[in-house]
């Protein structure tokens, strides 16, 4: 597998009015899995509580390297928590390898993409504890 480095954003010579939108437009064309690396000339402590408050649960934080002159911070995208709610065509496209966890579980995506994973578990007469702690398994979803 080939890996690339991510993407680095220097906000150094930005004008600081413009540092957070474009932070956040960055951030926002990642794909889930992603990351790019910031590099400020602070630390970017304020930028991580505006990132809890309006991207709670959808992104990582990582310091690379903290001051004194450059601060460097890995930000990433996450996968989503799977929960009972989200239906089944939501959770197979967001998730790597659900559909042949579903399938074995006798969940019918084609015709039941429609269906809530709590309504999906019910049809396939399979515990919806026993569907989600499968579908958590698989690499890269968040329990």
């Amino acid at each position: 597998m080939l890996h690339t480095a991510p993407l680095t954003l220097d906000v150094r010579e930005i004008p600081p009015r413009i540092r957070h939108p474009k932070i956040f437009e960055t951030f926002d064309a990642l794909a889930a899995g992603q990351a790019f690396v910031l590099v400020n000339d602070h630390d970017p402590k304020p930028l991580f509580y505006q990132f809890q408050a309006e991207r709670a649960g959808s992104f990582g934080w990582r310091y690379l390297e903290e001051g004194p002159e450059v601060w460097r911070v890995e930000i990433s995208r996450t996968l989503p928590p799977i929960t009972a709610e989200q239906t089944v065509d939501a959770v197979s496209r967001r998730h790597p390898g659900a559909l042949p966890v579903m399938k074995e579980m006798g969940i019918n995506h084609c015709c039941g993409g429609h269906l809530t994973l709590r309504e999906a578990a019910a049809a396939a007469g399979v515990t919806l504890e026993a569907l989600l702690e499968a579908l958590r398994r698989i690499e890269g979803a968040p329990a």
